[in-house]
């Protein structure tokens, strides 16, 4: 049997992932995973691409039933060179406009997000695209531009000082939701039940 479902990159590097890999080692079941921006994960669940998603969306698509998984915390984060070097001035419109940025491709909005939130207005950002949770974190510590991290994935790298955070205490919460299919199986509602859990443990509550 196989089960295809779509997944935000983000939580699939962090608590997805582990509890995706759990459930394929224990159910007789092939996972076909679809990586997304959660923004647009609901729109594969809509077209019959897939039976469930990670989606940002709390509203069903046709069929389907929603469940809150929680909140995924990002903050802006940097090396201390590239902030020395950039945002030595302050961070703000006019530093920001020039400091290149990381984007996971172009549908990502969490920087222009981020940079809204804290300026009040948007602000044309120079940007690095680069579609890899974890490339995005190793191109942020090689000093190649700033960008909004899974909380998750960068707390080791905070920790150690190779990467800080530009506006400490700015950060950037994303509500998501496990969109799936009514009619589903019940391996779909095995799997159902596995995500909840992890998100449950993973992720910030509301």
């Amino acid at each position: 049997m196989s089960l295809s479902i779509a997944v935000n990159a983000d939580s699939l590097a962090t608590w997805a992932g582990p509890a995706l890999a759990r459930f394929g080692a224990s159910h007789p079941v092939l996972l076909a995973v679809q990586v997304d921006d959660q923004d647009h994960t609901r729109d594969s669940l809509r077209s019959g691409a897939v039976m469930a998603a990670v989606t940002a969306s709390a509203t069903p698509v046709a069929g389907c039933n929603s469940r809150a998984l929680g909140t995924m915390r990002y903050v802006a984060a940097a090396s201390p060179a590239f902030i020395a070097q950039h945002f030595a001035g302050g961070v703000h419109a006019a530093s920001l406009a020039q400091a290149p940025s990381l984007v996971f491709d172009t549908k990502d909005a969490l920087q222009d997000r981020w940079v809204r939130r804290l300026c009040r207005r948007h602000v044309e950002l120079p940007r690095h695209v680069l579609p890899s949770a974890h490339a995005f974190v190793m191109a942020a510590e090689g000093g190649m531009g700033w960008g909004l991290h899974a909380e998750a994935l960068i707390a080791d790298s905070l920790r150690r000082g190779r990467l800080r955070e530009l506006v400490p205490g700015v950060h950037l919460d994303v509500k998501l939701y496990w969109q799936h299919a009514r009619a589903g199986s019940s391996v779909l509602e095995g799997l159902t039940s596995a995500v909840l859990q992890a998100a449950t443990q993973a992720l910030h509550r509301p």
